[in-house]
Order: C-alpha cells, then structure tokens, then sequence
C-alpha cells in the first residue's frame, strides 16, 4: 500500500514521535514515503507533497501535525482535501491547553474530513471527543512498544537509582495534579531511597530516545501517572478562562500565542537569543505556555473545576512512558487507573494509593530484587505479545 507519512520533528524529546516514524517505516504492508515537514517546508516540496497525496493508496498524519501547532498542516489543507487515496490522523495532546486546544484540532479534522481519527483514549472517549466529525471513523491506537529501542541491559542489582523519573510538570490548565502529586511526594517524604526525579536545574533537561532508555536502564522503578484529564472539553471554554484569568492576574508582559507578533519573533530570533532575552527580562515577561508554572494547583482547582461537570466517559489514558518503562523492564510505581484497560494493578505495576498509606509495601519490594525482575519479564512478555507498535499497526490496517 504506497503510504505518504507527514510529520515534524521539531523536537527529539518525544521519543514516541520518532516511535511511530519508526513503525510506519518498518511495517511491511505499507510502502513508505515519509516527509519531515519541519526541515522541509518550502514551496517546492509543498508542490511535491501534493503531488504524493493524488498518488498515494493512504495518507498517515502524525501527532506532531496536530499535537502543539497546526501550522505544518495548514499549507496542504487544500490538497489533503482533494486526496485519492485515505487519510488516517493521530491526535496529539488530547488535552485542553491554552497553546492549542481541542476546537482548533477538531475543527481542522473536520475540514479535512479525514477517513479515520486514531485516538489515544479508550474508543468511547474519542467517539464522544470526536462526536462532531460524523464523517470519520474513530479509532483507538494508543501508543504501544518498540522493542528495537527499549531493551533490558541493566539487571536490578545493577540499577543503582530506586525511584527515577523525567516529567514535564502538568500544568493548572487541565484540572489534574496526579502527575505533579506523585512526584512531589517523593520528593519531599523522606523515604531512604535513591531518588532522581529530574527536579534539580542541572537535571531538568528531558532526554531523547537513546538517553531515555539508559536512563530507564539505571532505575529499578520509575513514577508514572495516566495522561490526560477528566475534564476534557470540545469547545475548551475552561482553559480560555483559566487563560484569561492568569494573564489579567500576571504583573508580566504574556507574550500571546500564534500572534503575528510571536510569530514574527519567533522566526525572526534564534531559540537560544530568545532564551537569553527572556532570562534578562524574566522580571518583566513570560511565555504564554509558562504563565501557570507558579500558580497553585488549588486555587485554580477551586474557582474552575470544583463545581465543573467532568466529561460523560473516561478520558485518561496511557502513554508512551509507560511502555517505554515496560520495555527496559523497569518497575512503574502508579496512582489508580484504567491505563486503557491494558495493565492490571499487583500484575504488570505497582498501585501506589493516592493517599500513600500502602507506601511500607512498595519499600519492601524496592527491596526484593527477584520479586522485581518477575513483575517486569512477565508485563514485558505480555506487552511484547500484544501491545507493540506492529500490533497498532495490524489494528490500523484490518480497518483500512
């Protein structure tokens, strides 16, 4: 099946982008062209792009098309539009977010009338999410395993860190602190463990891939919580008033998103100048995306989302963390959850209370080498089995 794959690397800090371009890539079904729109963004491979979808049996978006912007995506509208073949979107980020929210995602998916939208969620979240594109089918492709890139080198009695984690701090925007929660609870519990959880200045820089992994490989545990949020919006009318709320209540400059101002010095001025700048005038400016860094999760919890209804079915999920964690056979220490009804508590992970009151139980087990290496082999034997990215790829192509 000739396959056109259209995604940007704009970063290699999300290795699940590379993941996927990876499975696409080595999957024997599909016959791959793939075009990093990132790099290659001027008229002529635009031109050659449409050129490919009037060719091309499917057509692939990646998250990256959608996830943080849609201004990749927005030049091949048209032809996208005018497409032979069928168009699959992954969604990245399902979450309210004040840079770019749901609307804008799925508003540009209905446009395009895409043929299938491939949702992180559990099938009945992303039927609800995506209620409104009647003319797409919704299916579930959460994110799954790369064996090739995570593997198992270090044994337990090797891995010098306990408890070890790389997070990017949830912001007040999505009404869940699980993941900030979890962290800070070790953070600030005096646990006699060896702890790195990436919250120091020198260690908040996130890895990439082949980082990642070792990292994972130095850790006999690691912290995890379910992505997403419970108070899932279509319209995203809370983050907007979340949003309006802090810059009125900011003594700094906001430097508004996807403006022609922003845009302008954005393209205009290096990443590492702007950083500068910004690390000059941090008395007088902030990024709009770093306006709720320093606000605290309960008053915002409280004026928003105490009394707010929560979505109709359950829209958390699991992430790409987890089966990276799985696949170097590292223990995951989590809050209750589903995880898309793919990993069961006391089988595949530990079920840390949100209280904590079970905390002396996972202590005992840090402590229990062999009882560790048993949890990991068997979830990685199970995820392996039936939870790859090859296994996502077979779902996709059964509806195709």
């Amino acid at each position: 099946m000739k396959t056109l794959l259209l995604y940007s690397n704009y970063t290699n800090q999300m290795s699940y982008y590379d993941d996927w371009v990876d499975a696409f890539e080595e999957y024997p079904e599909f016959d791959v062209t793939s075009v990093n729109l990132f790099e290659n963004s001027t008229p002529d491979i635009q031109k050659e792009i449409i050129k490919l979808v009037e060719e091309v049996d499917l057509i692939v978006l990646h998250h990256s098309m959608n996830g943080d912007t849609l201004k990749y995506l927005t030049p091949l509208v048209s032809a996208l539009k005018n497409r032979r073949g069928k168009l699959i979107s992954f969604v990245g980020n399902e979450v309210n977010l004040p840079i770019i929210g749901m609307a804008p995602k799925i508003k540009m998916l209905k446009d395009l009338n895409v043929d299938f939208i491939a949702t992180q969620l559990l099938l009945e979240a992303g039927e609800w999410l995506y209620n409104e594109c009647s003319e797409s089918r919704v299916i579930s492709l959460p994110h799954g395993l790369n064996p090739n890139k995570y593997k198992n080198t270090t044994s337990v009695e090797e891995r010098k860190i306990d408890i070890g984690t790389r997070s990017a701090r949830y912001g007040v925007y999505v009404g869940d602190n699980d993941r900030n929660s979890i962290i800070q609870y070790f953070h600030k519990t005096p646990l006699d463990l060896k702890l790195d959880l990436g919250l120091n200045e020198d260690e908040q820089k996130r890895f990439d891939r082949s980082g990642w992994a070792n990292f994972l490989n130095s850790c006999k545990s690691t912290l995890s919580t379910e992505a997403g949020s419970f108070y899932l919006e279509t319209d995203d009318k809370t983050v907007m008033e979340i949003h309006k709320y802090l810059k009125n209540k900011s003594t700094k400059f906001v430097l508004p998103n996807e403006t022609f101002f922003r845009k302008s010095y954005r393209f205009i001025v290096p990443s590492f100048i702007r950083k500068i700048v910004i690390s000059l005038l941090k008395d007088r400016i902030i990024e709009v995306d770093s306006v709720d860094q320093t606000t605290n999760f309960q008053e915002i919890y409280d004026k928003f989302f105490a009394n707010a209804k929560k979505a109709p079915v359950y829209t958390k999920a699991i992430s790409s963390r987890h089966f990276d964690a799985i696949g170097t056979h590292t223990l995951h220490v989590m809050y209750p959850g589903r995880y898309n009804d793919i990993l069961k508590p006391h089988e595949h992970y530990f079920e840390l209370q949100k209280d904590h009151s079970n905390i002396d139980d996972l202590l005992s087990l840090l402590k229990d080498p062999k009882k560790i290496q048993a949890i990991t082999s068997a979830t990685y034997d199970y995820i392996l089995q039936n939870h790859s990215h090859k296994h996502r790829l077979d779902t996709l192509l059964s509806y195709i």
